[in-house]
């Protein structure tokens, strides 16, 4: 693990917060393929229905480091619908039961996580973000500055 980001997690009144397609579950997996260039709400929505994008599989990794943790946990996906958040509510509570189902956290996009977030900092004064995209990263960081920290998900396996 990066010995920062082990430094910043030692600190178990800091809360950390993950995301969850390919942080704490592998990204997009489908039992029927979509192509990500043809992947549209209504195709997602379908596919749902049909329970096929939501049968993704826990980051075995991931399984075993949560459970070292002793501080607060938080998952805050952006999901399409009630459909995927109670599925990721579900595949926390089987996996991570660690994380407490009530923090798994729907968010509708991207630029939506930054409200959540803030809630997170303003009941904890600063939060460890962890996640797998690294636009998001940056954009998040350039928002919140130093009193946060934010994490690419590959520095927990160096």
């Amino acid at each position: 693990m990066n010995s920062y980001l082990k430094e910043q997690i030692s600190n178990n009144s800091t809360p950390i917060v993950f995301d969850y397609d390919g942080v704490l579950f592998e990204a997009r997996w489908y039992k029927e393929r979509i192509n990500m260039r043809d992947e549209t709400d209504e195709l997602l929505l379908e596919a749902m229905k049909r329970g096929e994008n939501l049968d993704t599989a826990p980051m075995p990794f991931m399984l075993e480091f949560v459970k070292t943790l002793k501080n607060d946990l938080y998952v805050l996906s952006s999901m399409h619908n009630d459909i995927e958040y109670d599925y990721k509510k579900k595949q926390i509570a089987k996996y991570y039961p660690d994380i407490p189902v009530d923090h798994v956290i729907m968010a509708t996009s991207i630029d939506n996580k930054t409200v959540h977030l803030e809630k997170i900092l303003k009941e904890y004064g600063s939060f460890i973000y962890i996640d797998d995209t690294h636009q998001a990263l940056m954009k998040y960081e350039n928002y919140f500055g130093d009193e946060c920290k934010f994490f690419h998900v590959s520095s927990l396996y160096v």
